[in-house]
């Protein structure tokens, strides 16, 4: 029996759907089986790949790479352990290069390759009713193997088959290893037997959309042998960074160590009525092309588009929304963490997910910690010391645009957030906007003040004082334009009307009273900033630029050193 054809885009998305739900089934035609024996086959392969194998126990198995010199992509593959020998399950347009860079190595080590690919059949049950239905059919003292990447050897419909818990869909899942001589019989047996427990038998189609939403990348569309390995985020789960030496090792400690890599894949989600992005489309973002669409899908479990995407670190920031040309059709498209769906079976709690990456920042390994952080936010949206932390761990990368939207995000589920307050002030004064920092600053002080109040049994009301402090900018307003009936164009009344207006945001009010105050005193350095401030903040971006390229002059040519570097400062930044 073939695999049904999926010609019927709305067959496939039921299929989905029900892989979601209950399970489906499938023959698995695009895998390759390699099996590397002999006394020095573990030695050798704990020095050539990426993961540590000698952690491995027979029956157990993980994710693993072998990389170029530079850290690139040769082959991704699950790599298992039976006693001293190895099973290799790899993508089949992967094969041929990965065996040749372990040969290429390969000098009197004892120890011998072998595609077996032709001595198994590949079937795979996936969905939250997988492991119930292979159950049924197990003898009664027999059990499945208990986590992702372990195997065991069992009967099955009477046949020796060699079971790998494994999820290729973002839920429970298993992949069925069966003797060629045996498959016919099997797949007489295993169909039917499917079928009367209303699972569904699905297509590549269907698999490709299930691969999409649980994020996991396909060599050929989402990674080459050009692509470094931290660029894809697969060395969270194929790489032991604690193992020794391997080819490649030297990149990816060096990425670990440094920072974050220039591009990395991300989630694109798109509007629900938007027309799906052809793959490989470049992705525009104000005229400049800022990644290229890796897969793409219309995703039944989301109800809507979904792509994978290469991004800057400017531009993969979660939940950011931006406005990309793709294919010449406008999207307004959210950035999102991979992957976009796990099942419940699968998915860790938020809580421990906070754990695992606070453990990991303790032990030094803050990339590794950002994206467990990441994944908690994503699986706890009200988990606010993952926000916290995470929001922290940034600022240390420098990456301080995200690490202020983390703190919003813990002010939105706590506004007198004390510590939230303080590191936006940081991270605003990291970025030269001295007005907001200043600002944030005192919107710690004043929630230091209301917790301090409510432990003594004192009321402090926070919304109070602000609307006190607006009142007398509001008094303060009306003194200068009163003073200025009299002298319209004096420098100092202005500059005070334009300040009162800029605090209160009144960012449109506050222009024309900088601009008299520089037009009455051209080298005025600080009302420059105060223009540019007002200016931007009233979404007039080319005119900000200008006049802090201007303002620049000024203060340079004077010494005024603090406007200066100020300027500086929000010029690179409306810049980038």
């Amino acid at each position: 029996m073939s695999a049904p054809s999926c010609a019927h885009q709305p067959e496939t998305l039921v299929a989905v759907q029900t892989v979601r739900k209950h399970f489906g089934f499938c023959k698995l035609t695009h895998y390759a089986l390699i099996m590397v024996s002999g006394p020095d086959a573990s030695s050798f392969l704990q020095n050539r790949l990426s993961n540590d194998i000698l952690a491995l126990s027979s029956g157990q198995g993980h994710q693993n790479t072998v990389l170029d010199r530079q850290g690139k992509i040769q082959g991704v593959f699950d790599l298992y352990r039976a006693d001293e020998q190895w099973f290799m399950l790899i993508d089949a347009a992967e094969r041929d290069n990965a065996l040749g860079q372990i040969e290429k190595f390969h000098i009197l080590e004892q120890f011998q390759t072998q595609d077996t690919a032709a001595d198994f059949e590949i079937w795979t049950l996936q969905g939250p009713a997988s492991a119930e239905v292979l159950k049924a059919h197990l003898p009664q003292e027999a059990e499945l193997p208990a986590q992702l990447f372990d195997w065991k050897t069992l009967e099955l419909f009477g046949i020796a088959t060699r079971v790998i818990r494994r999820s290729l869909s973002g839920e429970d899942g298993f992949v069925l290893l069966v003797p060629t001589a045996q498959a016919e019989a099997f797949q007489a047996a295993l169909v039917p037997h499917c079928q009367a427990q209303n699972g569904v038998e699905f297509c590549d189609e269907t698999l490709e959309i299930l691969r999409i939403e649980a994020g996991l990348p396909r060599f050929g569309k989402d990674y080459t042998f050009e692509t470094l390995l931290p660029e894809t985020g697969l060395e969270r789960v194929a790489v032991s960074y604690s193992k020794g030496c391997y080819l490649g090792q030297e990149t990816i400690a060096r990425v670990k160590t440094y920072g974050m890599v220039q591009q990395a894949l991300v989630g694109l989600l798109l509007p629900p009525e938007s027309v799906l992005p052809p793959e490989g489309a470049p992705c525009q973002l104000d005229g400049k092309t800022v990644g290229h669409i890796t897969s793409a899908t219309y995703s039944p479990t989301l109800k809507r588009p979904a792509a994978m995407v290469y991004l800057g670190k400017n531009e993969r920031i979660p939940g950011k929304i931006l406005p990309l040309v793709i294919n010449g059709i406008q999207y307004q498209a959210e950035v999102a963490l991979l992957p976009f769906y796990t099942g419940l079976s699968l998915a860790k709690s938020g809580e421990a997910l906070l754990q695992d990456g606070l453990k990991l920042f303790s032990e030094g390994y803050e990339e590794e910690a950002i994206r467990y952080l990441r994944e908690a936010v994503a699986a706890a949206p009200d988990l606010l010391a993952a926000y916290e932390a995470l929001g922290v761990i940034l600022s240390r990368h420098g990456q301080y645009d995200e690490a202020i939207e983390m703190m919003n995000r813990v002010l939105a589920l706590d506004a007198n957030h004390v510590l939230a307050h303080t590191n936006l002030s940081v991270f605003y004064m990291k970025l030269g906007d001295k007005e907001k920092a200043e600002d944030e600053k005192a919107k710690a002080t004043l929630a230091a003040f209301s917790q301090k109040a409510k432990a003594a049994g004192l009321t402090f009301d926070i919304e109070a004082e602000r609307r006190k402090k607006e009142q007398a900018t509001q008094e303060k307003i009306a003194m200068f334009q009163e003073a200025l009936k009299f002298s319209p164009e004096d420098p100092l009344g202005n500059f005070g009307l334009g300040s009162s207006f800029l605090e209160l945001k009144h960012y449109e009010a506050a222009i024309e009273p900088f601009e008299k105050t520089l037009k009455a005193q051209p080298k005025h350095s600080v009302a420059y900033l105060m223009l540019s401030k007002s200016l931007e903040g009233a979404g007039q971006l080319d005119q900000a630029k200008a006049t802090l390229q201007k303002g620049i002059e000024v203060a340079a040519a004077k010494g005024d050193l603090m406007p200066l570097k100020e300027m500086q400062a929000r010029l690179e930044n409306l810049s980038r």
